[in-house]
C-alpha cells in the first residue's frame, strides 16, 4: 500500500510542533528563573497565586513529555511505525483535554485577576489591555485545539489505519 500523504504531512508537522514546544518550554523556564519586572501584570498574578504558580510548574514537565512524545510520533509516522499512529492518537486526545483544561485554569487564575487589577487602574488603557489579553488568550486557546483535532481525525481515517496494518505476505 502506498503511504498516505497525510501521514507524511503529520509526521513533519509533529516534529515541527515538538520543536516549537521545546522552545516554548525554554521560555517558560526562563520566566521562573530569571528576575522579572515588577511592573509585569502577569508575573504579579503568578506571584500572588500559589495555586496558579504550581499549575504552571506542573505544566513544564508535562510539556517536556508531550513534546517528546510528539517528536517521537513524528519520526515514527515517517517510518510508518504502527506505534507512532497510536502515540499520535494518544497525544491528540491528551492535547485536546489539556488545552480545554488550560483555557479554564487560565481564565480563573489569570484572566479574571488581571481584569480585576485593570478595573482598579485609572484610565481606559489598562482595562483595554486586560480585555484584549483576555480575548486573545481565549482565542489562542481555541486555535491551539485545531492541530490536535485534525491529527486525531486524520489518524483515524481508513486509509491511514490501513497504511499501518502489517502487510500480509502472498501465499507460497
Amino acid at each position: 500500500m502506498q503511504r498516505p500523504t497525510a501521514v507524511t504531512i503529520f509526521g513533519i508537522l509533529n516534529m515541527v510542533f515538538a520543536v516549537f514546544g521545546f522552545i516554548g518550554l525554554i521560555a517558560s523556564m526562563a520566566m521562573f528563573f530569571l528576575p522579572a519586572s515588577s511592573s509585569n501584570p502577569v508575573m504579579k498574578v503568578i506571584n500572588e497565586s500559589p495555586t496558579y504558580a504550581t499549575w504552571l510548574k506542573v505544566c513544564i514537565p508535562l510539556g517536556v513529555l508531550s513534546s517528546a512524545a510528539l517528536l517521537a510520533a513524528g519520526i515514527g509516522l515517517l517510518g510508518l511505525k504502527s506505534w507512532a499512529r497510536k502515540l499520535s492518537i494518544g497525544y491528540a486526545i491528551y492535547a485536546i483535554v489539556f488545552g480545554i483544561l488550560a483555557t479554564v485554569v487560565n481564565s480563573i487564575f489569570l484572566t479574571q485577576p488581571m481584569l480585576e487589577q485593570a478595573r482598579q487602574q485609572p484610565g481606559p488603557e489598562a482595562t483595554g489591555a486586560a480585555i484584549g489579553g483576555a480575548i486573545g488568550g481565549t482565542i489562542g486557546g481555541c486555535l491551539g485545539l485545531i492541530y490536535p483535532v485534525l491529527l486525531l481525525i486524520f489518524m483515524l481515517r481508513g486509509n491511514v489505519v490501513a497504511a499501518f496494518r502489517p502487510s500480509v505476505p502472498p501465499p507460497a
